[in-house]
């Protein structure tokens, strides 16, 4: 069995940005041993949050880069995150409309469980899958 690792956000935004050379190294190691099998990376649904947040705000990284290299990070073998298809549509509704991240994910969500989103947000109707209730 592979030991585990739960990481944090700082550490994801130095693999993915590499501007600090020696955290850029250690994660890069960290996540090689990810994909040799060596370790399994633990990625919160909070933490992928905080990424896309950082990345768009802080390192002004477009949306599309941002759910394409999130989204292929989630993807590879040795990450483990929570309900990892309702996270690839939330990233895919973020590159596709301007929806905060957050709420992408509360749609995906939403029609990952056929649930309604009780919300005085209007942005909500913007996604066609996604059915509104306030009452």
């Amino acid at each position: 069995m592979s030991k585990q690792r739960l990481v944090d956000t700082n550490l994801i935004v130095r693999y993915l940005v590499q501007d600090h050379d020696k955290h850029a190294r250690a994660a890069g190691k960290l996540f090689d041993a990810c994909d040799q099998g060596d370790v399994v990376v633990v990625v919160l649904p909070v933490v992928l949050a905080e990424c896309v947040f950082v990345l768009e705000s802080f390192y002004r990284h477009s949306r599309s880069d941002i759910a394409s290299a999130l989204g292929r990070l989630i993807s590879s073998p040795g990450v483990e995150i929570g309900e990892v298809t309702v996270q690839l549509d939330a990233l895919k509704r973020y590159k596709e409309t301007k929806a905060h991240f957050v709420d992408c994910l509360i749609a995906a969500s939403a029609v990952a469980k056929d649930l309604p989103v009780a919300t005085f947000d209007q942005d909500f109707r913007k996604f066609a899958d996604v059915r509104v209730e306030t009452e």
